[in-house]
Formats: structure tokens, C-alpha cells, sequence
């Protein structure tokens, strides 16, 4: 039977196909939006409330400024990986872990080589989908910087800073982590945020706040609920519940990824995805938005992951593709602030 290598096969594969979960991006990038074209209207909010006017009874209304919006028209540049075999290397060769004594025919084998191809580039794009948005969350800035492209998307505003140091350090005596979140939140409420759900903490500063003896004593007031500390692991990688610090409306978490980065001279370096000493405060509901794809053959294709597969008859060989081109928006900048601990 031959394979079906047509368009529509590849995205059904796509579709059915597990997808990495990555914390960042997943938790509160959840607004997602496949758009026709292949630039992006981006439009977010610096957050201001504004009440609404009492006139007389003859004035026909007050004329009210209009929401303030920053933004720009922005052309996403693509998530590309590819990965090209030969018929041989699709036929012939045994894959690994694969049973030496079974014989599968040339297009199941070649199915299955598609298939594992196609699965580890979605977990790639993945991987860059979670360090864009570890970007914009952790610095309200998006650089866009490969082969051939650099760009920055700049979200900050003039004079009021995303990323504030605490007044005492959390590993001092008289630190008070909570008080320093509390007063982070009342910051972000009088700026005109949206509140946080959650705080993001890296290791090292989920340690320094676990082992901070006013979070101690704080959290263990029997006739006074605050919160409890209570860590399990979550189902995705590099992610521990703390706890909920119910006083607050936050839930902690321990996050840290790391990812492998190739530099110019070819040799690979591990890189952490999250800053040390930090505490992110984040609400959910950020938009990622994924232009579209201009093909000659096929015309738009829209997704966020969109499949090419590409023959050669006369070199006998086949190129997969798995394209993405998101671009991540914060839903108000005023939202998104971090504490440096240490």
C-alpha cells in the first residue's frame, strides 16, 4: 500500500499527535489564535481604569479617551527545523530498538521514520515556544535572533521597571518573603494589572523561601490560615507544587528547565531557561498568536504547526519540515513583574 504523504495526512498526524506540555507556555499562554495572514496585529494593554463621567442633565454625554493600546504590526519569523534522508536510510537501515528480525516492508519502515521525525520537531518547536515565553514573562522583551533574522519585540514601558530587587535578600535574617510578594501584588493592583494567580520561583529562590524562617512561622499559625507548604511533583518536567499561600491567592511554584544551545563553532552548551534568585508573578490568559504559512503548491496553510514533507526523485531523497510562527503577547504589561531575591 503506498503512503499517504499528502498535506492533509501530515496535519491529521499532527493533530493526533501527543504534544509536549511545557509549563510556561501552557500555563499562561493559553490564548491561542491561528490567524490567514502572515502578519500579526499585536496590541496589549499598559493598564489604566478609568471611571466612567456624571454630567448634567442637558450635556449630551463626556467625550472619554480612548483605551490605550501599544503596538505594531509584526511579521513572525518561523520556527523551522528540517531533517533530510536518503531512500537507503528510509529502507534499509535498522532504527534503534527495532527488532533485527522483523521484516517490515519500505513504506511501513518509512512510516515510521516520518513519524519519529516529525514528533521530534514538534518537540523542539516546543522547546522554543516554552523559551519565548520564559522571555517575554521574565524580561517583556521578545528577540528574535537565528539564521538569517534579528529582531526584538519590546514590550517595556519608559520608567516603570519590570524586574525590582526585594529590600532585604531572602537568604537575610530579616527577610520577609510574603510581605514581599504582598507588596508586589498591591503594586500591580494600583498600576492597573490584572491580578496574579501564580509565582514562578527557580530553585534557588524556592529553597531560600522554604527555608526562611518567617515563611516558617507564618505558614505554621494554627488559628490563622495563611497557607500551606506542601510540595508535590507535577506532571511536567522540571515542575514542583509548593504550596498555596491562601491569604494571597497564589499558588508557588519550582520551575527550571534547561536546554541544549548550539553555538557558532558547532559545540553545544546547557543553558537554564529560567534567571536564579527570581520570583515570577504572572496571571494566565497571555496570547500567542501564529501567522500563516504562503506555499506555491498549496496556497495559506494555517496552524500552529504546520508539516512539509518535500521528495527528490533525482538524489533519491525526502526533507520533512515542521513550521511554526508565533508570536507571544502579553495580555497587560502591568501583570508581569519580577522579584530579584538575591
Amino acid at each position: 500500500m503506498k503512503l499517504d504523504l499528502t498535506l492533509r495526512a501530515l496535519f491529521l498526524v499532527v493533530e493526533q499527535m501527543p504534544k509536549p506540555r511545557r509549563f510556561l507556555f501552557d500555563t499562561f499562554f493559553d490564548n491561542r489564535e491561528n490567524t490567514d495572514s502572515q502578519e500579526v496585529q499585536i496590541e496589549f494593554k499598559n493598564g489604566r481604569r478609568l471611571m466612567a463621567p456624571m454630567v448634567a442633565r442637558h450635556i449630551p454625554g463626556q467625550e472619554m479617551p480612548k483605551e490605550k493600546f501599544t503596538g505594531r504590526v509584526f511579521k513572525p519569523y518561523k520556527i523551522d527545523p528540517k531533517k533530510s534522508f536518503l531512500a537507503d536510510e528510509l529502507t534499509f537501515e535498522r532504527q534503534p530498538g527495532e527488532n533485527p528480525f522483523l521484516k517490515d516492508d519500505p513504506d511501513s519502515k518509512r512510516a515510521k521514520k516520518i513519524a519519529e521525525t516529525m514528533t521530534e520537531q514538534v518537540d523542539q518547536i516546543s522547546r522554543r515556544w516554552e523559551k519565548m515565553a520564559a522571555e517575554v514573562l521574565y524580561t517583556l522583551k521578545l528577540t528574535v535572533e537565528g539564521k538569517g533574522v534579528k529582531d526584538v519585540v519590546d514590550y517595556t514601558e519608559p520608567g516603570k521597571p519590570h524586574i525590582i530587587t526585594v529590600p532585604d535578600t531572602w537568604d537575610s535574617a530579616t527577610s520577609n518573603p510574603i510581605n514581599d510578594l504582598k507588596g508586589a501584588l498591591r503594586g500591580i493592583t494600583a498600576d492597573g494589572g490584572e491580578r496574579p494567580t501564580a509565582v514562578i520561583l527557580d530553585p534557588k529562590a524556592s529553597d531560600l523561601f522554604q527555608n526562611n524562617k518567617n515563611v516558617k512561622e507564618i505558614m505554621n499559625l494554627r488559628n490563622y490560615y495563611v497557607g500551606q507548604i506542601r510540595p508535590e511533583t507535577e506532571n511536567t518536567n522540571g515542575v514542583i507544587y509548593i504550596g498555596t499561600l491562601t491569604s494571597l491567592g497564589l499558588d508557588i511554584y519550582e520551575y527550571q528547565e534547561y536546554y541544549d544551545n548550539i553555538k557558532a563553532d558547532g559545540t553545544t552548551e546547557v543553558l537554564e531557561l529560567v534567571p536564579e534568585y527570581t520570583a515570577l508573578l504572572a496571571p494566565k490568559g497571555n496570547i500567542v498568536k501564529f501567522a500563516a504559512e504562503s506555499t506555491i503548491k498549496n496556497g495559506i496553510l494555517q496552524g500552529d504547526l504546520i508539516p512539509r514533507i518535500f521528495e527528490n526523485e533525482e538524489n533519491d531523497s525526502i526533507t520533512i519540515r515542521t513550521t511554526s510562527k508565533p508570536v507571544m503577547i502579553p495580555i497587560n504589561t502591568k501583570s508581569l513583574k519580577v522579584l530579584k531575591v538575591k
